[in-house]
């Protein structure tokens, strides 16, 4: 039976998805139309039987999944939670208690920093939050718009994208899940696992996070970027026109309204991954690690009880305090639930066009039981010959990044790309009939790859929702944040490749490569950069002398 009966047909759909994502910037369209082209492709060109297809068998399967259910459920739970802890001013009380140690430009940007840092657990909080927030600070300071824009948008994404506790982390896990699921064989790695497993190889994530601080120590800056410092050095006011923020911020009330409901999240999860993953791991024999304890647990189920548990919290807590009356408390979780709604409909749509790929399904008498186009299949037996596997990840980090700028959306480009990416490695892998290693460096770099160069391009991208909300609450011109933040992506994500994705492939230890990639930033920052206050003084005294002269 031939393993491939669709073709280069299986490819059409993703393919669809993307490039109709790029012309029309529409991901959730672009994501339903790959749907219909896939269940048309699967019914040989049916119109009748592909749209019934498309509904019965992909989008309500998906929908009433039982994971996909429990993703969903975490996702709006925190988002009602995040809605609570704003809208009452807990998250306002915790930036402005560390602000008020802000009172030089190094301690401005180090505090912004650490406050981006410590809002791990949705990047829109953190702009919103900080943008509103830190811009009298860092006016006060003549730190830019831009450099503040640059600070907020390089925490936001990438602290998110690499907490266990977050808005991203259930969706991340469920897209590779979803790619795990189209791998060959029983013996499958644990998607959560597969998840912590792949941190260290997201090179331009960690090195997007680190460059911040190192920019702000040095004192350093170049391209458009020092321009604007030296701009608002210069000048007595504010280096761009305040534009309104996206959100009128809430008034501040006690830090402790933030932290306490979201300590509980952490806390609730750890200690159900804990409880499921013990029970599980007892097992299989001896006592289990830690590692094989968590990589046992029911992610799933312990994201849903956190975040239940951490909006009851914060129920519990405000509500003696009267900060919200009964209707701004149902406002602001409704207010949190209709913010995820976008990320929600992307995992669904995603998840149901990386059904459609999966490779067909058959009983004992060889009925087939489930169909599909087995696009990774198709994909290996196509690139194996031409593409050595050393350069899958550096591949997949490119061709992330410039689905992410041209699309403007990470959570669309992990929808689209990683099931298929995980799927693809795996086959390439076991080609030879090897089992496969979930330890494995190339595995594991591909997907740090799809997901670090997702958030790359989405920094880089001028239509980004992150790009344009960061700017906006940060007072920051839209297109002058593009600018300057440009070249300083561009320099991790060029980092990444040369000394991150492609010597990890060919056997450099992760720990030598992040080493050479930290060393490669600060001597980067030397060679180029320039400090802003030394530029000024410099043609300050060139002013003096041609005036005594």
């Amino acid at each position: 039976m031939d393993p491939h009966p669709f073709g280069w047909l299986s490819l059409v759909p993703p393919l669809v998805a993307i490039f109709l994502a790029i012309l029309t910037r529409r991901t959730l369209l672009s994501l339903l139309v790959g749907i219909v082209v896939g269940a048309l492709i699967l019914h040989h060109g049916n119109p009748i039987a592909g749209l019934q297809s498309a509904w019965v068998d992909y989008l309500w399967a998906k929908l009433i999944d039982e994971d996909k259910r429990q993703v969903y459920t975490f996702t709006l739970l925190t988002g009602g939670m995040i809605g609570v802890i704003s809208a009452s001013g807990g998250m306002r009380g915790l930036v402005n208690l560390i602000v008020r140690f802000a009172d030089t430009r190094l301690k401005g940007q180090l505090t912004g920093w650490l406050m981006g840092l410590a809002i791990f657990f949705d990047d829109y909080a953190n702009m919103l939050l900080l943008g509103g927030t830190l811009k009298e600070v860092t006016d006060r300071l003549k730190i830019s718009r831009e450099k503040l824009a640059y600070i907020v948008d390089s925490t936001a994404a990438p602290v998110a994208g690499l907490a266990l506790i977050s808005t991203w982390v259930a969706t991340e896990i469920s897209f590779i899940d979803e790619g795990i699921k189209l791998i060959d064989g029983d013996a499958k790695p644990d998607a959560f696992l597969l998840f912590v497993q792949s941190i260290p190889y997201r090179f331009y994530t960690w090195w997007a996070l680190l460059l911040v601080p190192l920019i702000a120590i040095t004192r350093r800056d170049f391209g458009p970027m020092l321009k604007a410092e030296i701009d608002m050095l210069s000048s007595q006011k504010p280096s761009n026109e305040e534009v309104a923020s996206a959100e009128q911020l809430p008034e501040s009330s006690s830090w402790l309204n933030a932290v306490i409901p979201v300590m509980t999240m952490l806390v609730v999860v750890v200690g159900v991954l804990y409880q499921t993953g013990y029970a599980a791991a007892m097992g299989e024999g001896e006592p289990p690690s830690l590692l094989e304890i968590i990589g046992n647990g029911n992610s799933y189920k312990a994201l849903v009880y956190g975040s239940a548990a951490s909006l009851v919290v914060a129920l519990l807590l405000i509500a003696p305090q009267r900060l919200l009356s009964a209707s701004q408390f149902v406002t602001a979780i409704l207010k949190g639930f209709y913010a995820m709604m976008p990320a929600l409909l992307i995992l669904w749509f995603a998840a149901a066009l990386a059904a459609q790929t999966e490779r067909p399904k058959f009983d004992k008498d060889m009925q087939m039981t489930q169909n599909g186009l087995n696009t990774a299949g198709y994909l290996e037996q196509v690139l194996e010959p031409s593409l050595p596997i050393e350069m899958l990840p550096t591949t997949i980090f490119l061709l992330a990044a410039a689905v992410a700028f041209s699309t403007g959306t990470s959570w669309g480009t992990m929808g689209i790309l990683v099931p298929l990416s995980v799927s693809l490695t795996a086959a390439m892998l076991t080609a030879g009939g090897q089992a496969l290693d979930i330890a494995d460096p190339i595995l594991l770099s591909v997907v740090g790859s799809v997901l670090a160069g997702a958030i790359f391009g989405d920094h880089c991208s001028p239509i980004s929702d992150t790009t344009i909300l960061s700017s906006q609450s940060c007072g920051c011109h839209h297109m002058a944040h593009v600018r300057t933040q440009m070249p300083y992506a561009l320099l991790g994500a060029g980092l990444s490749v040369v000394v991150g994705t492609v010597p990890v492939a060919f056997g450099v230890p992760v720990w030598l490569c992040h080493v050479l990639g930290v060393a490669a930033l600060i001597g980067t920052l030397f060679l180029i950069g320039k400090v802003p206050e030394q530029i000024l003084q410099e043609a300050d005294a060139l002013r003096a002398n041609e005036t005594a002269e």
